[in-house]
This record gives structure tokens, sequence and C-alpha cells, in this order.
């Protein structure tokens, strides 16, 4: 029983990492529609970028312009949410087996 609840905290807590992530990518897409002036702005910005340029290089490959638009964000975001969907899945599939 120990362990079901030690399962579920793990779980919990990916969850919320990648709620953060959400959240993360969110703000650099809302950033980057602004043009960065002051020096604390493009720190945040930077920051943001760095968390979020792994994911959003990984989606790079696919086709990500429709028209002038940029739709890389959106495969982020979908990826993050099967991320969580399968986690998901899985801990509750092993729970289950206990």
């Amino acid at each position: 029983m120990a362990l079901i609840g030690i399962i579920a905290m793990f779980v919990f807590f990916l969850q919320r990492l990648l709620d953060v992530l959400l959240f993360v990518v969110f703000a650099r897409v809302i950033f980057s529609w602004f043009p960065m002036h002051n020096i604390q702005q493009s720190r945040i910005y930077s920051f943001l970028h760095d968390v979020t340029e792994p994911m959003f290089q990984l989606v790079q490959k696919l086709p990500h312009r429709f028209g002038m638009m940029d739709i890389s964000a959106i495969y982020v975001f979908v990826l993050i949410d099967v991320v969580r969907w399968v986690l998901s899945v899985v801990a509750a599939s092993f729970i289950s087996s206990l």
C-alpha cells in the first residue's frame, strides 16, 4: 500500500512539473510577441528561451509553418499533453497491477 502512495506522489509531482512547463512555454509565446527594450524583460525571456528551447528544437523538425505563422508552440503544447496522458495511463496500469 505504501508503494501505491509513493507512485501516486511521484506521478503527481511529474504532472505538476509538466503544468509548470506548460506555463513557461505559454509565457515564452506571449513574451515573443513584444519587443524587448528593458534588460529585465530580456533576462526573463532569456530564461524562458533557455528552458523551452530543447522542446522547440525537437518540434522544429516537423513542418511548423502555416503561412507566415509559426505553429511550433502548438506542437509543444500537444507534446506535453501527450506525455502527461502517457504518464497517467502507465501509472494507472502499474497501480492496478499491484
